[in-house]
């Protein structure tokens, strides 16, 4: 009898201590995630006072300040030029990053033990900002937030992801030579011009948004776009699509079909002949606008497919590099009737800008984006003037 009383009274023990040791573990799992959540909710307040082309030098100053410990540069960083950036990470994530044996690697390694870390609420995460100064102001941001996803219980073929949302300010809603690529369609800024979203194709350990939006933004819609739900840093049970981190893209569905019950809309592409962009949108993004005199028009057939070509001749570049002489004729293939002895004004596809052989006469035809041909009116160019000032000049790649 005194042998079973001993027995239970070790197995209670036992029982409490393992309870201890869970509770501690919760607790100190939990601190964790609630101490990089305020990080992460203070750090994203501060990027929300930069006011794009305002914000100062010595705005740029006191950020650094306040998040050297956390902050790098490369190079110099003075007023004329600095690229700064900043990462707030879980210590998991941090020694994943720095040191490949610290405790992520280890973590990683040893899966009796990742396993009940992600069940007590740890997540490997990290937010990342940066910002660009420029001859004394700021010219641009970028922030992004990472989180690891668990696999589901009990489903063996689920070996989780990376949760990805990120917004970054461009000049022009385009790819550009030095600051890759601008997910979204070319139809979208017809809904909201001031920005895109899209999402990457071909990543496999991802579900990612990625949202661009002008410099010109208003601020207020930047700091939507910017306003993460860093709830997603302390939940249980795990955020698992880019609008639960970003609420501001929620009506995107960018991955609908991962959500229990619900598909993806359905895409229906614009009438061929719908122009309803703003204007001034579509001269901010294009790359080039050339101002031209209709000559003549004539077909062509592009595997058995017949369309019109209109001969035109260069008159002046509003905006971008002078490909052609002024003077020069070009051949267009616009979805837009172009009429003899009229003038307009071309915006280019850069995907179809032509291509001048040796001689430097255009072979190709070239292709206007959407909206791209407009008449040479003095409302229109007033329009076009409107979105080529919202154009900068940043020396270096942009952030991304």
């Amino acid at each position: 009898m005194a042998y079973k009383k001993w027995i239970l009274r070790i197995l209670r023990v036992a029982g409490l201590a393992a309870l201890v040791v869970v509770l501690l573990a919760f607790a100190a799992v939990q601190a964790q995630q609630w101490m990089l959540r305020w990080r992460a909710e203070r750090l994203m307040a501060d990027m929300h006072q930069i006011r794009l082309y305002q914000s100062t030098w010595a705005d740029a100053q006191r950020l650094m300040n306040r998040w050297g410990a956390w902050g790098h540069y490369d190079g110099s960083c003075t007023a004329a030029e600095c690229r700064y950036e900043i990462d707030v990470s879980s210590a998991g994530w941090r020694s994943w990053d720095r040191e490949p044996r610290g405790i992520a690697a280890w973590l990683v390694r040893h899966q009796a033990a990742y396993v009940p870390y992600r069940l007590l609420g740890g997540r490997l995460a990290i937010i990342h900002v940066g910002f660009i100064v420029q001859d004394g102001a700021i010219w641009r941001t970028i922030s992004w937030v990472s989180i690891e996803v668990p696999p589901k219980l009990l489903d063996s073929g689920d070996r989780g992801y990376s949760l990805i949302a990120g917004a970054k300010s461009r000049q022009a809603l385009r790819r550009s030579e030095s600051g890759g690529w601008v997910l979204g369609g070319e139809d979208v800024p017809a809904e909201h011009p001031y920005y895109k979203v899209g999402r990457p194709g071909g990543c496999t350990f991802c579900v990612m948004a990625d949202v661009t939006y002008s410099t010109h933004t208003p601020q207020a819609e930047i700091e939507s776009l910017t306003s993460f739900d860093f709830s997603c840093l302390t939940r249980l049970f795990s955020c698992r699509l880019p609008e639960d981190l970003l609420p501001a893209i929620r009506d995107e569905h960018l991955y609908g079909y991962l959500r229990p019950g619900q598909q993806e809309p359905p895409y229906f592409p614009p009438p061929l002949y719908s122009c309803d962009i703003p204007l001034w949108a579509v001269a901010r993004d294009a790359g080039t606008a050339i101002a031209v005199d209709a000559l003549s028009v004539s077909e062509a057939m592009d595997n058995n497919y017949a369309y019109e070509t209109t001969k035109v001749r260069v008159v002046s570049y509003l905006k971008g590099a002078t490909r052609w002489p002024v003077g020069s004729v070009l051949n267009i293939r616009a979805a837009w009737q172009m009429w003899p002895k009229m003038r307009y004004v071309i915006l280019p596809s850069e995907y179809f800008y032509g291509k001048p052989d040796e001689s430097g006469s255009e072979t190709d035809p070239i292709i206007p984006v959407r909206c791209g041909v407009q008449e040479d009116t003095p409302e229109v160019r007033r329009e076009l003037e409107k979105g080529i000032a919202q154009n900068d000049n940043l020396r270096g790649p942009e952030l991304r």
